[in-house]
């Protein structure tokens, strides 16, 4: 079944929204119409033809009461070519560290914690929007060029070379404090102070997480390792 809010226009950026609770899309339906997005509450029978759609900017599933299902589709997600343009955001229950992990090693753009405040889920949402404009010349975007790579904040995109990749929110700020001093090692609360909202309880393993796919995204966009880790203190990157 397909239940869609917030209008017809097709012009209206949408969300899908995969969830065992229709009370639940139904809220999230009305907060997304008051923002200008059009939301539709999917299935797994019509997600990826859903998400296929241009004007579709991200899918939320929510974990509650069907994690295991959540995390499956996750992997189909992030495993097809058609969704490659899609945010991936999760809405779970506090209080599972692991599943947190889980679902970032599954490719998970951002995840929401509940209770949360709907402000967090739709900034998220207008980031991508807004990114997703046509650029603007170098000095208006906030592009700016660290060692060999270039950055630009609006869109949270790394360039090095003709390569470039988007990073979620959290991995372009722990990127950003790397980059601000070559060579030093920053302690994991140093990068959580930097990436993560204050009073939001990060344990050291979700920094681990975070830090080893920012690794690889880099490692293969410059063939050779450029985050390094120092044993019991932190990380730094390194280019030489």
């Amino acid at each position: 079944m397909i239940i869609q809010s917030g209008g017809a226009s097709c012009m209206k950026p949408s969300v899908l929204f995969w969830s065992q609770s229709p009370d639940l899309y139904l809220l999230f339906s009305h907060i997304l119409a008051t923002e200008g997005f059009k939301s539709v509450l999917a299935g797994d029978e019509n997600l990826e033809q859903l998400a296929a759609q241009p004007s579709v900017v991200a899918i939320l599933l929510d974990t509650e009461n069907s994690f295991e299902r959540a995390l499956e589709m996750c992997g189909l997600i992030k495993a097809n070519q058609a969704m490659a343009h899609v945010r991936l955001l999760t809405l779970m229950p506090g209080g599972n560290e692991q599943h947190h992990l889980d679902l970032l090693r599954a490719g998970v753009d951002e995840t929401f914690v509940r209770p949360t405040s709907p402000g967090k889920i739709l900034a998220y949402l207008h980031s991508v929007v807004s990114g997703g404009k046509a650029p603007k010349a170098r000095g208006e975007t906030g592009i700016f060029d660290v060692w060999e790579f270039s950055l630009e904040t609006g869109r949270r995109l790394v360039r090095h070379g003709s390569k470039e990749v988007q990073l979620s929110p959290t991995e372009f700020r722990l990127l950003s404090l790397l980059l601000q001093a070559p060579g030093r090692v920053f302690s994991r609360s140093e990068l959580i102070s930097a990436a993560w909202p204050p009073n939001y309880i990060v344990q050291p393993r979700t920094v681990d997480v975070h830090v080893g796919r920012l690794r690889r995204l880099l490692e293969q966009m410059t063939g050779r390792p450029i985050i390094r880790t120092v044993r019991s203190s932190g990380y730094a990157v390194e280019f030489e």
